[in-house]
């Protein structure tokens, strides 16, 4: 065999190949760049994320009109105390007592220090009646009703979920905050955070469909071979998945959602 006829037939069996690899790489490409999914029944819960914060309803602080010193602490940061006992006393003979049962949470002051005008000399604190309060977008916010089921979690309780609801919904400073009754463990104190989820829709059989799968309002599909565009009406959304309320589409279509989507899903 000649030089030129190997020549030939090596550039003939590079071109096959090369073929065979570029046919692949586009059957490859053509299978793996979107996937498909079938619209199933199913339960949805859409809810409103947010931070929420341990707060206590009653709250005591003793406060001055007038300078004056401090002349004896009758309790320390931390303490309990009964209503009715001695807090703080001042010059004068001025003396203030716990007006609940609560527990000491700030003192800013000792004793023979002066005191100026409106400043926070103690704190007490009823801890019986924490609350958690979270902060919501106006969007959310539009959407939280009194009686709402929430859960609240915790990262430091290894995330346990506790149950509670929206007691309150209201504005504060231009702020939207919901009140959550939640029942809370005594090591929870006030000032500590926690991921706070309020449920504003469910539904237990909706038709579903992957929220990455839907592009103004409109998802495509593959159905008896052949693709199109279905327009649909949506409902509550969770994050992952979609609740069908309008459109013509069913469970045995194939819902095509690109596989860098479906990644980001």
């Amino acid at each position: 065999m000649n030089a030129h006829v190997f020549k030939n037939k090596w550039l003939w069996a590079f071109a096959v190949i090369l073929v065979v690899a570029l046919t692949a790489t586009g059957y490859f490409i053509q299978r793996n760049d979107v996937d498909y999914v079938n619209p199933h029944y199913g339960p949805i819960v859409e809810a409103i994320y947010g931070l929420g914060k341990v707060k206590t309803e009653r709250v005591y602080e003793v406060k001055l009109g007038v300078v004056k010193t401090v002349k004896r602490l009758y309790v320390q940061e931390g303490d309990t105390v009964k209503k009715g006992a001695p807090l703080v006393g001042f010059d004068g003979g001025l003396l203030f007592r716990a007006p609940f049962d609560g527990t000491v949470t700030l003192i800013a002051f000792r004793e023979e220090q002066s005191v100026f005008p409106q400043q926070t000399v103690l704190r007490l604190e009823d801890l019986s009646t924490r609350y958690v309060e979270v902060s919501l977008e106006q969007e959310g916010a539009l959407r939280v009703r009194p009686g709402q089921p929430v859960h609240v979690v915790f990262e430091s309780l290894r995330g346990e979920q506790l149950a509670g609801k929206v007691a309150a919904i209201f504005s504060r400073n231009d702020e939207f905050l919901a009140h959550i009754d939640v029942p809370l463990a005594p090591n929870v104190l006030p000032g500590m955070t926690a991921d706070v989820a309020i449920e504003t829709g469910r539904k237990d059989n909706a038709l579903l469909v992957p929220v990455s799968a839907i592009v103004d309002g409109r998802v495509r599909i593959r159905r008896d071979g052949k693709r199109k565009t279905v327009k649909l009406k949506i409902g509550n959304i969770d994050g992952n998945w979609a609740e069908v309320v309008k459109g013509d589409l069913r469970t045995t279509d194939q819902v095509i959602v690109k596989r860098e989507a479906t990644k980001k899903g």
